[in-house]
């Protein structure tokens, strides 16, 4: 039986006996079993697809799930928080298609994602430069971390001040961008 069956059997038997449909002690007793052991083969199930599906080869030493291809895990996760970097999120569009600041609090709070989103996305980087000299993805990551740097520098100069505010070509020199 595959996963999607075991959910169709539980939900079956929530609605058939539920405690609060089914009056009977004996039938209450059974519906606890039976669900935890539904449960239980389902976290089985999932914990299988998922060594299937994610390249786990076992553990380590540490019991730590080990993956095939980490390198590529490592990037893909640097690339995800890298992504998170960009000066769009000052901003919220409107209706209109136009542009307005959002309030200094909300700022602030994109602001400090990017900054976690600086060391994360650095973070991954460097465990390639460190543990995977020989990796398809050294270079691209060797590139980012220097880009990386650099965008730091000009995120840096950002100094919000309340009810300031940004002038969107100010910003985009400050931050050396060019519009296309």
């Amino acid at each position: 039986m595959d996963r999607t069956e075991y959910i169709k059997k539980l939900k079956l038997l929530i609605k058939k006996y539920h405690p609060d449909l089914c009056n009977d002690s004996y039938l209450e007793s059974m519906y606890n079993d039976i669900t935890k052991k539904l449960v239980n083969k389902l976290n089985q199930l999932k914990a299988k697809e998922i060594i299937e599906n994610h390249n786990v080869t076992g553990k380590n030493e540490y019991g730590l799930i080990k993956v095939k291809d980490q390198d590529y895990s490592y990037y893909k996760l640097g690339v995800r928080y890298y992504k998170n970097i960009h000066p769009n999120q000052f901003y919220k569009r409107n209706l209109d298609s136009t542009y307005e600041t959002k309030t200094y609090e909300e700022l602030v709070s994109v602001l400090n994602n990017i900054y976690l989103s600086f060391n994360l996305s650095e973070y991954y980087f460097k465990k390639i430069l460190e543990e995977y000299s020989q990796s398809p993805y050294f270079e691209d990551a060797k590139a980012k971390i220097k880009l990386l740097k650099k965008l730091y520098k000009s995120y840096e100069s950002i100094v919000f001040e309340e009810n300031k505010i940004i002038n969107n070509e100010k910003f985009i020199n400050e931050m050396g961008l060019r519009i296309m």
